[in-house]
């Protein structure tokens, strides 16, 4: 009646039972209390030992089966003294012709699957009738353990994931003496209308597998397509519970389904957005302490499974950068995560039994810090399990404590899921619509730049990025008034008339309130799931909306982001400022990463725009030529009688800055005077430039919670400079007082070993220092005689600073000393 499969090298029995104390075989145990009793005064009872058939008629019964097993396949004393039940399930493939059973044998395995006991890995196919029907031990792909009430709709897929070495039916059994496995035999009650599947796949240590984090995550997606693989069942709602190296695999399957197009794997695609909640047991995020487990190993030579040890290990690089992405995808699902409060034996050689058993140290095999997503307490509900790393998924009795926690919120899950989900399918159409998210309207007067605008077509094209990778990043940096804001709004209507399907979303970035404001603004327009949570972290909720593929293209501009600590945080070795609050630092950890999404940087700080686009080669913004000056001049003037002689003057006296040549447009009209008085002004003095030049006025693209005068836009960053870079703003001061024209080294290195703090600086910091002055375009470098200059503008506003400040006096008579001590 039956056939005995080879024996494969898959498994052996010593390999087998030495992992049977950390619940990975299903094996006959005596169990008792935790309770010191006397062993001989306790009666004991082994578990029942059970079996998956699959190929089963869809007309097959309870009945018939276990009759057909007493009769054909028992012997002897089995089919009187053996107990067999059978309980019968869909095919979790929803294949209609056929069933699945469970089988439990009481005590023994009976003889026609002893080959299953010495080789749990393998099946073994027995005849019915004309069909041939496979029992196996081992649970792999998925098995549905009940069938749901049928009076109502199926209300959620709960999909369990066992952890490395696991299986996918004895993990979860409870060590009480009923050996109630949980999945099935208390949610059967307990959630009649959810349809409840455990997932297995081979991890055996004894197995010489070579998968990989990678290789199990796609054999997970490519199960799921199998069973949710109608619209209805695509858009059902999905409760994932994971133990261990399972919620690793979930997480890498999450992070992959994001990224596939829904026309070329539909299930895939629309797999995290049918996710609604997951409940995380001890999953190594950080990495697992598989040290006692590498010594198993290292008896034997180039073992298969050293290098998934390697990938998992406690400080795994690829463990740290999934989690990042990871956290992104769950913030708008209800995620709980569990953790052990026990800690765990090692696997230790007995000589004497010639077995690796738990009896080593105990340990902490993953600990809080790994094991929770350190998110927001109303992001992540955190509970602890009085249980080891192996027992906190099994419980016993439906009063456990665990279970109890794991009811009301897979409860909680059931009630809410299904408006949830359901919205954020029939919401798919209505999110994609594109938005402008832009402040500023179309500024008319715009001229010129059209090499600028070439070079961000170049790095940011999105025609040539519909099979792309990685994501596009540019910046725009160079002093303040050269119009780096003005080029990214032009590039904005642009790519909003070339490119109509890609939406654009502008941040300010001149302070942390304004950045938050501005991703909490775009939350608030597109009715984000959860922005209306009073703690939630608005930033963090929109970047991973943000990187879901279904958004469509986006192109983000960051708009003045000036302020290298803003977004990176303090230098190694400096003390954060108490006037700047904790949460207010690493704004660029919010900035999102997906391929259908494109940033844009505007920066006066070069180094901020480097880092930012992870070392893009930044693009600067330098003063206009000739020609574009006067184009600005006869935009903003309109009908101005001036000549091109005196257009050309003017140009030249701002050094065609296109703020300054803007803000001088504007008092020639607000003043009702000519070009040829306001060059007379501008002739007069110092004094009056400096005046001209801090006048406010206003002008399209500009924002008004930012100083609108070019005098007062500079300042800003001298004052940015001088609390972050001390010596920086020395050095520009000091400069300020020289012939601003070939500054010769040797002038600076003088002052900076005459510091005036009296601390003589090395040659590294005084390079440091003075990139910042040439990051924020202050002043250049010549490359032949490494001397520096300073913008003749730059040069009077510095001075009317440090006037202001009472400290023109003081760099005056530091730049006297060393003139004349060189």
């Amino acid at each position: 009646m039956g056939h005995r499969p080879s024996r494969e090298e898959v498994a052996t029995p010593n390999a087998v039972e030495t992992f049977r104390n950390s619940s990975n075989i299903q094996a006959p145990v005596t169990v008792t209390s935790r309770l010191q009793i006397d062993p001989s005064r306790v009666v004991t009872r082994q578990k029942n030992l059970v079996f998956r058939v699959t190929g089963l008629p869809a007309s097959q019964t309870n009945d018939a089966l276990v009759d057909f097993i007493r009769k054909n396949l028992l012997k002897g004393e089995e089919q009187s003294q053996s107990k067999v039940t059978a309980s019968i399930v869909p095919s979790c493939s929803n294949n209609k012709q056929e069933t699945v059973a469970l089988v439990e044998f009481g005590g023994r395995v009976p003889d026609f699957l002893s080959a299953l006991d010495a080789n749990p890995l393998e099946d073994w196919q027995v005849e019915m009738g004309d069909v041939d029907i496979n029992f196996d031990q081992h649970f792999f792909g998925f098995t549905q353990l009940y069938t749901p009430k049928a009076d109502k709709p199926v209300t959620a897929d709960i999909i369990a994931i066992t952890g490395l070495d696991g299986h996918a039916y004895g993990s979860w059994r409870g060590k009480g003496n009923l050996g109630r496995m949980w999945l099935r035999h208390f949610l059967s009650k307990d959630l009649p209308y959810c349809r409840t599947m455990t997932y297995g796949y081979n991890s055996k240590l004894s197995a010489r597998g070579i998968d990989t984090i990678m290789d199990y995550s796609r054999g997970l997606m490519e199960a799921l397509k199998k069973i949710r693989n109608t619209e209805e069942l695509r858009q059902r709602p999905l409760f994932f519970i994971a133990h261990s190296f399972g919620g690793i695999i979930l997480a890498h399957c999450l992070v992959k389904a994001v990224q596939t197009n829904e026309d070329d794997h539909p299930t895939v695609a629309t797999l995290h957005k049918a996710t609604y909640g997951m409940l995380l047991f001890g999953i190594p995020h950080k990495g697992l302490v598989v040290n006692d487990i590498e010594k198993m190993l290292a008896g034997r030579d180039n073992h298969p499974r050293s290098a998934l040890l390697q990938q998992i290990r406690v400080k795994s690089d690829l463990l740290e950068n999934q989690l990042t992405d990871f956290k992104n995808l769950v913030l708008d699902r209800k995620v709980v995560s569990f953790y052990e409060t026990r800690q765990t034996r090692q696997l230790q050689f007995d000589s004497d039994s010639q077995r690796w058993e738990r009896t080593g140290d105990f340990i902490t095999k993953v600990d809080n810090d790994s094991a929770l997503l350190q998110l927001p307490d109303f992001m992540e509900d955190k509970i602890p399990l009085d249980s080891d790393h192996s027992m906190m998924v099994k419980f016993g009795n439906r009063n456990d404590t665990g279970y109890t926690s794991v009811l009301d919120k897979l409860q909680q899950f059931e009630q809410e899921a299904s408006n949830v989900v359901k919205a954020r399918f029939s919401r798919v159409q209505r999110t994609s619509t594109v938005k402008y998210f832009i402040p500023y309207t179309s500024n008319p007067d715009f001229v010129g730049r059209s090499e600028i605008l070439k070079l961000l077509k170049d790095q940011l094209g999105h025609t040539r990025r519909t099979n792309s990778t990685s994501q596009a990043r540019a910046s725009l940096y160079g002093l303040g008034g050269t119009g780096k804001t003005q080029i990214a709004l032009e590039y904005a209507f642009q790519l909003q008339k070339t490119h109509p399907t890609v939406s654009v979303f502008w941040i300010h970035a001149s302070s942390a309130a304004r950045f938050r404001q501005a991703f909490a603004s775009i939350a608030q327009k597109y009715d984000i799931t959860g922005y209306a949570e009073p703690k939630v972290d608005m930033p963090l909720l929109v970047r991973g909306w943000l990187e879901e593929k279904d958004r469509g293209e986006w192109l983000m501009i960051i708009d003045n982001a000036d302020d290298m600590q803003l977004f990176f945080g303090q230098p190694a070795g400096t003390t954060t400022s108490p006037s700047k609050e904790k949460d207010e630092e690493h704004l660029a950890r919010y900035l999102p990463e997906c391929a259908h999404g494109t940033i844009l940087i505007t920066t006066r700080n070069k180094q901020v725009g480097v880092r930012m686009t992870k070392g893009q080669q930044p693009i600067e913004v330098l003063r206009m030529n000739e020609e574009e000056s006067a184009q600005l001049l006869r935009a903003r003037l309109k009908d101005t009688s001036a000549t091109v002689a005196q257009l050309s003057a003017l140009s030249s006296q701002l050094e065609h800055l296109p703020l300054a040549l803007a803000q001088a447009a504007a008092f020639i009209q607000e003043t009702s005077i000519t070009v040829h008085k306001y060059l007379q002004l501008l002739s007069n003095s110092d004094m009056d430039i400096v005046h001209l030049l801090s006048r406010d006025f206003e002008t399209v693209g500009r924002d008004t919670e930012a100083p609108q005068a070019v005098a007062q836009t500079w300042m800003l960053s001298f004052q940015q400079i001088e609390q972050q870079h001390a010596l920086a703003s020395e050095l520009l001061s000091f400069m300020s007082i020289l012939d601003r024209q070939d500054i010769p080294a040797e002038f600076l290195s003088h002052y900076g070993e005459q510091a005036g703090d009296g601390v003589p600086r090395g040659e590294m910091e005084l390079t440091e220092a003075l990139g910042i002055l040439k990051a924020f375009s202050f002043v250049t470098e010549t490359t032949d005689s490494g001397s520096f200059d300073m913008h003749r503008l730059v040069q009077l506003v510095t001075r009317k600073w440090l006037t202001s400040r009472g400290t023109i006096s003081r760099f005056s008579t530091e730049a006297l000393m060393t003139v004349s001590n060189m």
